[in-house]
């Protein structure tokens, strides 16, 4: 199982899964994490220097506008983050990627938790930016 969360830093979570700096994805077995890599946010539309009106700079893996971030995650099995739009979330259930929104700010710290079954997700917490 592998875990990703949008990070700015490396280390905590960040609020908008569009603009995060980087995916730092947990290599989940047996309940125990046994690798960690930082994936650079290269694929989000939604990320400063990516967005060309219409032109993003990922390979269509996924459907829509977030056809990028599906295919960078597309190994994944869960995303976490502080909030992310309606849209973004639905597209990542579709494609079996299941979004939890969590206070919890340190990334790994969020990874143990969901793994004890005591991570608390609060599907409220979506994104009021825009509507999908």
């Amino acid at each position: 199982m592998k875990i990703a969360v949008a990070s700015d830093d490396g280390i905590t979570l960040t609020g908008h899964v569009g603009r995060c700096e980087m995916f730092i994805v947990f290599d989940i077995k047996d309940k125990e994490i046994i690798n960690v890599e930082k994936r650079l946010n290269s694929f989000t539309m939604h990320k400063t220097g990516n967005h060309q009106h219409g032109h993003h700079n990922h390979e269509h893996h996924g459907t829509g506008r977030h056809a990028g971030i599906i295919g960078g995650l597309k190994d994944c099995n869960y995303l976490f983050c502080c909030s992310g739009g309606p849209g973004l979330i639905d597209d990542l259930r579709a494609s079996g990627i299941k979004t939890l929104f969590t206070e919890e700010m340190e990334a790994e710290k969020a990874v143990k938790l969901f793994l004890d079954d005591k991570l608390e997700s609060d599907p409220n917490r979506q994104c009021k930016e825009h509507n999908n």
